[in-house]
Formats: structure tokens, sequence, C-alpha cells
């Protein structure tokens, strides 16, 4: 983990400082995510230890929205096609509950679900005002179009449960307008993909449930599948 963080770090610091990095940004980003349908997996395991007594599944589980939050380090080229390529760092916080619906043999089951992302993003971007194609010469008042891809570490607590460290990756895309020569608004959208959780540890007796997401194709692997739509927020800060 520490490895990945100074590796995004000397890769955004080496770009900020190259002769073609003409815009460096700091940011800070919040809004809302809505999760993707989730499923939980109730299994009872008993007291001397052994495999599930029984089990059973409850799918597409009550959900709620939840808060974002993140902070963001952005390089953009500066000279030919580097203008339209850039490299993003950034930390994303977010939150939401799943709840399960009472059942025989368990209680209705809420669970609160934490994650922590450190992502790296490749992005590309299109100027679209004042004129489309074309950077201007004055920053401020201009307008681009911009999306990329990602990935990075995510630390993911549940309420009550287990708490790992896996992979993230997101799509996204957005716009991006110069409010004064120094300040940027973006506003965003991105696909997030997340691992699923679990709300108590695997050993040890007692009831023990799986919060997982729906199967998609997009996924890297079975565990892989819990889905975040982020609509988002940010104002950047050029240097």
């Amino acid at each position: 983990m520490g490895r990945v963080i100074r590796l995004l770090t000397l890769g955004l610091c080496l770009m900020g400082t190259s002769p073609a990095a003409a815009e460096l940004l700091l940011g800070g980003t919040a809004g809302l995510v809505i999760p993707g349908d989730q499923d939980m997996t109730f299994k009872q395991y008993p007291p001397g230890g052994g495999p599930a007594t029984s089990s059973f599944e409850q799918r597409d589980v009550d959900e709620s929205l939840g808060p974002m939050a993140g902070a963001s380090v952005t390089a953009w080229g500066g000279s030919g096609l580097l203008q339209y390529l850039g490299l993003q760092g950034e930390a994303l916080y977010w939150y939401m509950q799943s709840k399960g619906a009472p059942a025989p043999g368990a209680p209705r089951v809420t669970a609160e679900q934490h994650r922590l992302g450190f992502l790296l993003n490749v992005l590309a971007r299109v100027p679209v005002y004042p004129s489309p194609g074309r950077f201007p010469s004055e920053q401020g008042g201009d307008a681009f179009l911009y999306g990329g891809a990602g990935a990075g570490p995510a630390y993911t607590r549940v309420s009550g449960g287990a708490k790992d460290w896996n992979v993230a990756y997101q799509l996204l895309a957005g716009i991006s307008v110069g409010m004064t020569p120094n300040i940027r608004l973006r506003v965003e959208s991105r696909y997030l993909l997340a691992h699923d959780a679990d709300t108590t540890p695997a050993d040890g007796p007692g009831l023990k449930v799986d919060v997982s997401g729906t199967p998609t194709s997009f996924r890297t692997s079975r565990h892989q599948d819990t889905r975040f739509i982020p609509i988002l927020v940010g104002l950047d800060w050029r240097f």
C-alpha cells in the first residue's frame, strides 16, 4: 500500500515539474453515491466449528444513497498532443447502507459500508468553449469535456465485520469550466467497481452475512462486482 502511494506521488511530481506540464491543479470533490444492486447471503455456523448449518440469500436488498468526498492532484500536459492528456491521483471516501429484510432465522440486518480508495486516473480532454478543439490563450471562462479510467487500492470496512484492502476500478467523465484564471469548477459522474464485503469475520460461530454486488460483465473477479455511480461537484485550484 505504501509503495503504491509513493509511486503515485512520484509520478505526479515528475509530470508536474516536466517542461511539458503547463497545468497543475489541486482539487476537492464532494457529492452523492448511487449504489448498484446488492445481495445478502446469510450463513449460520455452529458453536463447535465446521461448515454452515443453514444458508439463504436475499437479492436486491434495500440500499441508501451515500456521501462521497475526496481530494485530487491533476497534471495536464502543456504542448502539442500532451495538452489533451493528463494524470490524476486522488483519495476518495464514500459511505452507504444496505438493509436485508427480516426472515426466519435472521433479523433485519443493516450493513454500514465505509470505503477509502487511492486511485490513479489517466485522463483525456477536449476543449468545447470558446473554440471547440482549441485551447484558449488566456485562462478563465473556458470549458472542456474530459474522461478517463483509473484503478488503485481501496480499504473496505463494514459495521461489525471484516476490514480488508482490495482493488477498485472506475470510469469517469465530466466537464470543467474556468471560473477565474486560477479556479475551475467540475461536474462529473463515474462508474466505480469495488470489492465485496462481509459483515462478520468468516471464523467463529454465529450468523455470517456476506454483502455482494450482482454479477456484471465488467467485473475482474467474482468478488469485484459491488457497483457505485457517484455524481460529484468539485473545485480545482490551478497553480
